[in-house]
Parts: structure tokens; C-alpha cells; sequence
């Protein structure tokens, strides 16, 4: 099994694939279950986890990316403040997770055609 987080991360902020923010934000990174989410965008991450897990972890899931998208969004444009001690900028974090994303929807259009 992969490790799982219990601590608030903030690392590798605008580089995708190493990205590490709260404990639920970067690829093959997540929270260990029960764990609470760091903030408002952390807890974003944690709902796109459980998402994706549903879906047999289908991480090109369209529903799970643009439920994903917009939660992010609906959290930056709230101004709410990240985690204490957090290192990264939202603008970047936020900026890197909508390029993943996006991609990660384009990609999904591409390999999920019927």
C-alpha cells in the first residue's frame, strides 16, 4: 500500500508532478483515512481522492475532475486562508491543479470515446 499523510504539506508548490499541499493535494499522494483536511482546498483534494476511488481509480473521471475544478475555483475566489504554516502561493497551487486537470479532462475525452 502507499504511504498515506498525516501531516500539512506544502512542497514542490508549482510543480505538478510533485506537488505536495495540505494532505490530500498531489498525484499518487493522499491522507490517511479519518484524517481532517488542512483547509478549505486540501479538503477539495480529499473529495476528488474519494471521487476518483469510487470510480475504480478512474483518474481521468470527467465528473470527478470538473466537481474537482469547480471546488477549487469556489475556494480561490473566496479568499479563505490556507492551512498555518503553509509555504506555497494559492495562485500557483491553484494554477497547477487547474493545468493537471484540464489535462487530465482532455485526456479522459480522448481515451474514454465509445
Amino acid at each position: 500500500t502507499k504511504e498515506c499523510s498525516r501531516t500539512c504539506e506544502s512542497k514542490f508548490c508549482g510543480v505538478a508532478p510533485f506537488l505536495r499541499y495540505g494532505k490530500y493535494c498531489g498525484l499518487l499522494y493522499s491522507g490517511c483515512p479519518g484524517e481532517a483536511p488542512c483547509d478549505g482546498l486540501d479538503a477539495c483534494c480529499m473529495a476528488h481522492d474519494k471521487c476518483i476511488q469510487r470510480k475504480n481509480n478512474d483518474y481521468l473521471s470527467e465528473e470527478c475532475n470538473k466537481n474537482f475544478l469547480s471546488c477549487v475555483n469556489g475556494y480561490y475566489k473566496s479568499g479563505a486562508p490556507t492551512f498555518k504554516g503553509n509555504t506555497c502561493s494559492v495562485d500557483e497551487v491553484v494554477s497547477v491543479m487547474n493545468k493537471v486537470i484540464e489535462a487530465a479532462i482532455f485526456a479522459g475525452k480522448i481515451f474514454h470515446k465509445h
